[in-house]
């Protein structure tokens, strides 16, 4: 928004000026009787050198008046049009006006998630996102990288994310969900601060680089800390060790044609109370649906299911499948 603002600076000391002209000029040329209309002409022909032919000043302090007028008004006259052709030139107006259009969207965005980073991995969380069809914005400090966010069509908010008005503006007091992915772990935590004094129910998913970072992260109230190094040697190694698992898992989480979901178990779900093995035949989630229940996280136990494990309410089911069958899930209601 700077360029819309430097532009709109510039119009509002044009109209200054030729305000200040034309009072300026009905009221020393008052000898002349001038009308403000005609006072208001003769500002305009000094501001635009074009000269004057009917109506001059007649008094000395008029024309010192003029004179004054000149150089201000030309030099301010000059300034507007040199904005004007540098917004246009420069293709500014079309990309300030898209800013503009962008921050009214991301205005009427409710229970959002936000990305604060837009590297490499802020750039793979969105895609990511995008692929759920959630609704989000990344904030981004470096007005490069922003742009080439921009040209995927994602919304952006140009800021520093840790401060509490580029938050605002992203509406974290609206966002259901937050993903930091700053590069450093004292601005990941002050971010984290933040974000949390301004939105409690705000979850909130951080990266860190040590297990004491991590401990510090959810102190204060983070949901999860990844430690994308831990993991990143894990997956090496499994890929080295077992490659099979390891090329099943990035053919589910990077195609989309298989997919993992996790889905709470509400109070009074058909689900239940009920053993695996009744819960895949009698609510037909494998026959019917094409979905297999591959894990039960119980609080921070994940259980390794059998087919006599009770499902209880509370309890979040893991299951396997295509997202087109993860979707006729939702639609049995059996959560």
């Amino acid at each position: 928004m700077e360029s819309v603002r430097h532009i709109l600076i510039a119009i509002c000391s044009l109209l200054v000026v030729i305000m200040v002209g034309t009072i300026g000029f009905w009221y020393i040329e008052a000898q002349q009787q001038l009308s403000l209309l005609d006072a208001l002409y003769m500002t305009i022909a000094t501001i635009t050198t074009v000269g004057y032919g009917d109506i001059v000043p007649e008094t000395p302090a008029g024309r010192v008046f003029m004179a004054g007028l000149m150089i201000s008004g030309v030099g301010v006259a000059l300034y507007v049009l040199v904005e004007i052709i540098g917004l246009v030139l420069e293709g500014r107006l079309s990309k300030a006006f898209g800013i503009a259009k962008e921050r009214r969207s991301v205005a009427k965005m409710k229970n959002h998630k936000i990305i604060c980073g837009g590297g490499r991995t802020g750039s793979v969380t969105a895609e990511e996102f995008r692929k759920e069809g959630l609704d989000f914005v990344v904030i981004e400090r470096d007005s490069a990288i922003a742009i080439e966010l921009r040209k995927k069509n994602l919304s952006v908010v140009e800021g520093d994310a840790t401060l509490d008005e580029t938050l605002i503006e992203a509406g974290v007091e609206r966002a259901s969900g937050l993903v930091s992915t700053l590069p450093s772990d004292s601005d990941n935590l002050f971010l984290c601060i933040a974000a949390k004094e301004l939105n409690r129910n705000l979850e909130i998913v951080t990266r860190a680089s040590s297990e004491e970072a991590a401990k510090r992260l959810y102190s204060v109230g983070v949901k999860k800390v990844i430690l994308l190094e831990k993991i990143g040697g894990r997956r090496l190694a499994r890929s080295l060790t077992k490659p099979a698992i390891a090329d099943f898992l990035e053919f589910a989480t990077k195609t989309g044609e298989t997919s993992l979901e996790s889905l709470t178990v509400g109070h009074g779900a058909k689900i239940a109370n009920k053993r695996i093995r009744d819960a895949c035949s009698i609510l037909g989630i494998k026959e019917k649906v094409g979905t297999t229940i591959v894990a039960i996280i119980r609080g921070e136990e994940v259980i390794n299911i059998g087919p006599d494990d009770e499902i209880r309410e509370g309890d979040t089911v893991v299951v396997i499948g295509k997202r087109e069958s993860l979707d006729k899930l939702g639609e049995l209601r059996v959560f």
